[in-house]
């Protein structure tokens, strides 16, 4: 069994501000994603219409 030593109060706020970045970057990657698709899907329907 390992022993996990108490966490300082600093230490807790650090670990929490890290995990609200890194899940901000994520969300703003995954919006990025979502706009480049559906910008290439909107470009590729007006290549397929009649003139």
């Amino acid at each position: 069994m390992s022993f996990n030593p108490p966490e300082s109060e600093e230490a807790a706020k650090a670990r929490r501000r890290r995990s609200i970045a890194i899940a901000l970057a994520l969300g703003v990657f995954v919006i990025l994603v979502f706009v480049i698709t559906i910008t290439k899907m909107k470009g590729n329907v007006f290549v397929g219409a009649p003139s």
